[in-house]
């Protein structure tokens, strides 16, 4: 009697939807999986992939050091952690380079332009700046509770490297200090290559941070 009642058509299609059932919840969760891994490391692929191409065009040179990965948000606010989460979907284009830190572990995007949407993502080229290997002071800018939150450990004598996709920058940090947010010297053009890192300070800060941290290095090396 109980074998009986197993196989009614009944149960079995009850059984079948079950199935089918299960099969859609596997497949929600591992396309949630997939998306939470765009965003960043697209950016960062994109651009590897790019520089890899345009290497190849100029030389038979290759490309080490030029991997991806997810960014370490260990140190994030959650709010940012959220933004950045939300900006995955928003399509924003190409670096035009990736600079990292290796001292702190930090590896970032940087986009043409210091928006909402470019410092959420990575960071963002200051408007009215020079690109990066053009004579003068590259202004670069994101937030300090995101991407940015690691200059907080930054030293004097530290190595900065930035990739484009044709050329890398080594700088050397000679200066860090804290200055207003009027103070636009730190963007001054000069003579001498350089880039300069500006976040919003201090970095704990609930509300409208009122000062901005400043990170200038020299360069000290550009090859291909």
């Amino acid at each position: 009697m109980r074998g009986l009642i197993r196989g009614t058509p009944l149960l079995r299609y009850v059984e079948s939807g079950c199935w089918a059932v299960g099969a859609l919840l596997v497949s929600v969760a591992l396309a949630s999986s997939v998306a939470t891994q765009v965003g960043h490391e697209a950016a960062l692929k994109s651009f590897a992939q790019a520089r890899e191409s345009a290497a190849s065009r100029t030389s038979n040179e290759g490309t080490a050091g030029l991997g991806y990965s997810e960014p370490d948000q260990s140190l994030w606010a959650p709010e940012r952690v959220r933004r950045y989460r939300e900006s995955r979907w928003t399509f924003v284009g190409r670096p035009e380079a990736v600079l990292r830190i290796p001292r702190l572990g930090l590896e970032v995007p940087v986009f043409s332009g210091a928006t909402e949407e470019h410092m959420t993502r990575g960071a963002g080229r200051i408007a009215g700046s020079p690109g990066f290997g053009e004579a003068g002071n590259v202004g670069v800018s994101s937030h300090r509770d995101g991407h940015f939150r690691r200059l907080k450990d930054i030293r004097v004598g530290d190595e900065i490297l930035v990739d484009t996709l044709t050329r890398r920058y080594r700088y050397v940090v000679e200066e860090v200090r804290i200055t207003d947010p009027d103070d636009t010297m730190v963007l001054w053009p000069g003579s001498v290559p350089e880039v300069t890192l500006v976040t919003c300070y201090p970095f704990y800060y609930f509300g409208n941070a009122p000062q901005r941290f400043v990170v200038r290095a020299e360069l000290r090396e550009e090859t291909r």
